[in-house]
């Protein structure tokens, strides 16, 4: 017998790995679809959280609105972070998404403002705020819930 087969949480945990040494590849390589966004941190008063992303011919749809989808995607990734920033995690899942659209963002950047309202050992709960920055418009106002995973404890010698 095997000693993935003789304890399951070994083998687990070996492919949970392997999966977190091919998405490193990925990133270090710089093809992650994620690092093609132009996204980067800002300062928002506060929020836990705050980020944009630049609004151009490739992310926008044919009425030159930033792509509901990718603002959605957006929303996600400060929400998710903003989780992450607040203390030691192995990681975050998202297990509910709402995005009320109110507006299109069309002149941009997009800024997302993510404010963490709930925070425990197995969730998370995070608003978040996106406002057309050129506009000064608010376009969409989402909230975002997380399956939390406490990190691991330090393996015994």
């Amino acid at each position: 017998m095997s000693d993935a087969a003789a304890d399951p949480d070994d083998g687990r945990r070996a492919a949970r790995v392997a999966v977190r040494d091919a998405h490193e590849q990925v990133l270090a390589t710089g093809g992650h679809l994620l690092q093609q966004l132009q996204l980067r941190d800002v300062e928002a008063a506060g929020a836990d959280l705050a980020v944009e992303l630049t609004v151009d011919s490739r992310v926008t749809n044919p009425r030159g609105a930033l792509q509901g989808g990718l603002l959605a995607t957006l929303v996600d990734i400060v929400a998710g972070r903003a989780v992450l920033a607040g203390g030691p995690r192995d990681g975050v899942a998202t297990s509910d998404l709402s995005v009320r659209f109110l507006r299109g963002v069309t002149v941009g950047p997009a800024r997302a403002v993510a404010t963490v309202v709930h925070r425990g050992n197995r969730s998370a709960v995070v608003t978040v705020d996106v406002v057309d920055v050129g506009t000064g418009t608010l376009c969409a106002v989402a909230t975002a819930a997380f399956a939390v995973t406490p990190a691991p404890a330090d393996p015994v010698p």
